[in-house]
Order: structure tokens, then sequence, then C-alpha cells
């Protein structure tokens, strides 16, 4: 394996996370938009937020292209793969959520609509964390200094992981809620819970990408 230290005293690193994990949080905030416009009764425009997916897929087969002709890497190539993969995933679910929403829209009341605004911001808040971590991450190995930034991006993968753990908070209210709601149809309420799940898968991908974050940079 490469070690760290000589790929970067060997090159500058072409293969750069940041610029496709700013493609999913294009995704993230157009869904963001689209669950607003859903929460008014307005129409939601999935197509938006899977063109954001689709401008995201493009660059993930860049990457992985530029990882599978890479011959000198900085980390194992299978992490970065699984890097790569959890980020995708998040669009993926961006995606499938706005799919979702845009065919029905249950009444809901106010408490389901401040639960769901609510969840929809945590989704925001932990996204954009992770666009953070990340751009601390490629800027490192940029600078050829990972070492340095390895406990800065520790601490911003522990706020993602306190955002998550908020964001779960909210998904349990939801689902609570949900299940109070006594005269909600039983379709509307699965429909409900669907995209709840869908909505914390989001979360959840974050957490696990930024899982692998820690991982690489734990050994710098």
């Amino acid at each position: 394996m490469v070690r760290v230290a000589d790929y970067l005293g060997v090159r500058r690193p072409v293969i750069s996370f940041g610029a496709h994990a700013r493609a999913v949080e294009d995704a993230a905030e157009e869904l963001g938009r689209q669950i607003r416009a859903w929460l008014r009764g307005e129409p939601v425009n999935a197509d938006l937020v899977s063109q954001k997916e689709h401008e995201a897929d493009l660059l993930k087969r860049e990457i992985r292209n530029q990882l599978t002709r890479s011959r000198r890497l900085p980390f194992p190539r299978s992490a970065l793969y699984e890097l790569l993969w959890h980020q995708d995933q998040i669009a993926d679910l961006c995606q499938d959520a706005a799919l979702l929403m845009a065919l029905r829209r249950p009444e809901l009341g106010i408490a389901l609509e401040d639960a769901y605004r609510a969840l929809a911001e945590a989704v925001s808040r932990i996204v954009h964390a992770y666009g953070v971590a990340i751009e601390d991450f490629d800027g490192a190995i940029a600078s050829r200094d990972l070492r340095r930034a390895a406990e800065k991006i520790a601490e911003g993968v522990d706020r993602i992981n306190q955002l998550e753990h908020e964001s779960d908070l909210v998904e349990r209210e939801i689902v609570a809620t949900i299940y109070q709601t006594e005269d909600l149809p039983p379709f509307d309420r699965y429909h409900l819970i669907q995209l709840v799940l869908m909505l914390g898968g989001v979360a959840d991908q974050v957490e696990n990408a930024a899982g692998d974050l820690r991982a690489l940079v734990s050994g710098a």
C-alpha cells in the first residue's frame, strides 16, 4: 500500500470528492425546496431533484474512472470506492424522496407540517456539515498536510454524528404523530412513513460517508 506521506511527496491528487459532495448537496438543497412546496400543498417538481442527482452521477462516474485508472492512491482503492458509494446514495435518496412526494400529498395538519419541516431542516444541516468536512479533506490532501487537518475533520464528523442523532429524534416524533393521528387513512399513513424513512435514510448515508472519512484520516 502507498503511504499518504509518500503519495503527497510524489504529486498533487487529481481526484476530488468535494466536487461530487457539492453536487450531492445541490440535490439535497433542491429536495428542501420541493419539501417546502409539498408542505404548502403546491405541486412537487421531482424532475428538478432528478436533474441535480444526474449531475452528481456524472461526477461520480468520472471519479470512479479516475480511481480505476490511477496506479498510485493515498488510500486503499476499496475505501475510496466505498466513500464515493455512500455519497452517491445521499443523492439517490433525495431523488427517491422527491418522486414519492410528487405522487401524493395527504392532509397533514399543523403538527405534522411542523415536524416534516423540522426534519427537512435537519437533513439540510447534516448534508451541509458533510460538505464542509469533505472540503477540509480535499484541501488537506491538496496542501499535503492531512495530518494537521485530521483533527478538524474528526471534529466535523463528530458534529455530523450529533446532527444525525437529532434527525433520529425528529423522525421518531413524526412516526409517533402519524400513528396518533387516528383519522389518517391507512394508505396515507403508509405513504408518510415511507417518506420519513427516505429522509432519515439521507441522514443515515451522510453519517456512513462521514464514518468512511473518519476511517481514512485516522491513520494520518
